[in-house]
């Protein structure tokens, strides 16, 4: 049988331990999973609002007047009375785990500026404080404010997983160290586990959700008013909450985290009688 090992002019052996592909593997799995699952959370398209036109028209009573601009992308919502004063605009708006953003270009917003739109940023941060009732933002005083909190803390663990993973694993990789490798096994599957969490929570909040108004008024999301939202509650109905992309995403990152930590709990047991020197040597 012929020598399967290959020497190059200078004499070094060229041949590669097998170990070596699967320490390649694990490292560019391990790369593709943070990235997609810190893509995820970092994105702002976890859900989508939008307004579903023919609703919004049945809906639309004797005391209030549509009038759609912007493609019928934009309902501009008026009392029905001499005076036609406007009460909101409903618009299309997407957000993330922890920022919420009107679905409209600059310029878009420019042109319907021109009718009265109100000045507002394209996107708010939940965790600005001092939002409530002005741009959109719906009152977070029920269930899923408190299911809004718990995303954003899952969400910031898993961040700070993920990035403590990567530190120990680079550690016992170079270091040689078996224990260090198995705990980033470990940390992969508790990033995943929080990952989980947060999709989770995000994926069903909107199920046990409904319009929070008070006498004084409220701002609800997909709606941009200068009142704060009051004379749309009979239009919520039309409002439509779907998921988006970034969900999707999240989902992707969270299969790969768990097959990441296999991989590494794996790597510890092949580092236990191959070290990683030996590997290279080999």
């Amino acid at each position: 049988m012929e020598n399967t090992e290959t020497e190059d002019e200078t004499g070094w052996n060229c041949s590669v331990h097998p170990s070596v592909f699967f320490l390649l593997g694990t490292l560019v799995l391990s790369t593709c999973a943070t990235g997609m699952l810190c893509a995820a959370i970092m994105t702002d398209h976890w859900e989508e609002v939008t307004w579903d036109k023919p609703t919004l028209d049945y809906l639309a009573n004797s005391t209030v007047r549509l009038q759609w601009l912007l493609d019928n992308t934009v309902a501009k919502v008026t009392t029905n009375d001499l005076k036609s004063r406007t009460i909101a605009y409903l618009v299309p708006m997407h957000g993330g785990i922890w920022t919420l953003c009107v679905s409209l270009t600059d310029e878009e917003i420019t042109l319907l500026g021109r009718v009265g739109f109100p000045s507002v940023q394209s996107c708010v941060n939940y965790l600005s404080g001092g939002i409530e009732g002005i741009r959109g933002y719906e009152p977070r005083t029920d269930w899923q404010h408190r299911m809004q909190n718990l995303s954003i803390s899952c969400a910031l663990v898993c961040l700070i997983v993920l990035g403590s993973a990567a530190l120990v694993g680079a550690f016992g990789v170079f270091q040689h160290q078996i224990s260090a490798v198995l705990v980033t096994g470990v940390m992969y599957l508790l990033a995943a586990s929080f990952a989980l969490f947060t999709l989770t929570i995000i994926h069903f909040k909107r199920l046990h959700s409904k319009p929070h108004f008070e006498d004084s008024g409220g701002a609800v999301d997909g709606v941009i008013s200068p009142t704060g939202g009051r004379g749309v509650k009979e239009l919520l109905p039309a409002r439509v909450f779907t998921t988006s992309w970034s969900l999707d995403l999240g989902w992707g990152g969270v299969m790969l985290c768990v097959m990441t930590s296999v991989l590494w709990i794996l790597l510890s047991k092949i580092m236990r009688f191959n070290p990683i020197s030996s590997m290279i040597n080999y």
